[in-house]
């Protein structure tokens, strides 16, 4: 099959490459990285020579590129969120059937909306670099799950990294992670009820403001929310700001009535079992990792390249928006789950400003829309 021609989209200073988004699509096969796009003089000639480039391949202006290469993929790949709706949009006008894009999604449900439609209308598929949901060890974990392994699942239990951007930063930007998991293992959220402080007090209206990194309107140093989940358990997330220790909070918890399963995002080994719930203390019940083929086989070396691991994570989702691409179907982790991410973040500040449980689908004015 000819691979797919594809080009990146870059910003060096505003949010740079992401996390290498570029080389995880050059080096995927089915698709031929052909060009790049970079504002800044000095981060396109550096691209350009990573990549080993003659510097025709290199734009400054990303709609030239678009125009003059015609690509079939496009890789957004700035951490920074304020340009990533426009540049969806725009790649999907332009006639690309496939977007790969460096999370988070995007500032706004009214942006996650207004990316949809035009990837709807031009027939055109996108992914998002939630990376660890395609990881071969996490697989693993919901065969454990699915087998019944830890019970009925009663309740999944998130945390940030807890580092300076605890609270609404550390919601947005980490968050999304694992929002991501525990819909995939819960379930579509139903309803929200938040407790967002700032201080120690309750946020107003007037706490909310823009964020640092082009993600949208923000406010509070420490969450605590809690979800209900479409398929039965309930989910929860928390974030405090610089409560997070030398080894990070950052993770999901996913406890049963048999048992528990630890996943931390971006690590190897990603994942571990615990062949009890929580609460039982009566013995020593240890946390076993959790590799690519399960429990029985051994797990990967603790010495690892992490950096490494994850680039072949994120090679696997590239890999499965090609696939989406070549059967007419969603991503696995494509743009109604970053919608449903950026949907449960509205809704934490909505509950947290009104004090009261909100119901999906949610009321059209996200929270701390200015006046």
């Amino acid at each position: 099959m000819t691979a797919l021609k594809a080009v990146a989209i870059g910003r060096t200073g505003r949010g740079d490459w992401g996390h290498a988004i570029d080389e995880m699509v050059a080096k995927t096969p089915g698709v031929e990285l052909v060009a790049i796009a970079d504002e800044s003089e000095e981060g396109l000639t550096k691209a350009v020579a990573r990549h080993g480039f003659d510097a025709a391949k290199g734009f400054r202006d990303w709609r030239t590129m678009l125009a003059d290469v015609k690509p079939e993929v496009v890789a957004i790949c700035m951490r920074h969120v304020d340009c990533h709706a426009e540049m969806a949009i725009a790649a999907a006008e332009a006639g690309a059937k496939g977007i790969f894009m460096e999370k988070p999604f995007v500032r706004t449900r009214a942006e996650a909306d207004a990316v949809i439609a035009a990837c709807r209308k031009a027939g055109a598929k996108l992914g998002l670099a939630y990376v660890n949901r395609h990881a071969p060890s996490y697989a693993a974990v919901r065969d454990l799950i699915e087998d019944g392994r830890i019970g009925k699942v009663l309740e999944l239990r998130a945390r940030g990294k807890e580092d300076q951007r605890g609270g609404g930063e550390d919601l947005v930007v980490l968050g999304c992670h694992v929002l991501d998991l525990m819909v995939d293992l819960g379930g579509a959220p139903q309803w929200c009820e938040a407790s967002v402080t700032a201080g120690g007090r309750p946020i107003t209206a007037a706490d909310m403001s823009d964020g640092p990194e082009g993600i949208g309107r923000i406010a509070g140093d420490s969450i605590a929310a809690m979800f209900g989940l479409a398929d039965g358990p309930i989910g929860y997330f928390a974030s405090t700001r610089d409560a997070g220790q030398k080894q990070p909070t950052f993770g999901i918890t996913i406890v049963g009535t048999k048992g528990a399963i630890h996943v931390r995002p971006d690590h190897v080994p990603q994942a571990w079992l615990r062949e009890a719930p929580p609460w039982r203390v009566d013995k020593d019940y240890p946390w076993k990792p959790i590799g690519p083929q399960g429990l029985d086989a051994p797990p990967p070396a603790s010495d690892v390249d992490r950096a490494a691991e994850r680039a072949a994570w994120g090679r696997l989702a590239v890999a499965d928006l090609l696939d989406a691409i070549a059967e007419d179907r969603e991503p696995e982790t494509g743009m109604y789950a970053g919608r449903t991410t950026v949907e449960m973040v509205d809704a934490v500040f909505a509950s947290g400003l009104s004090g009261c449980r909100v119901a999906w689908p949610l009321a059209s004015k996200p929270a701390g829309e200015p006046r």
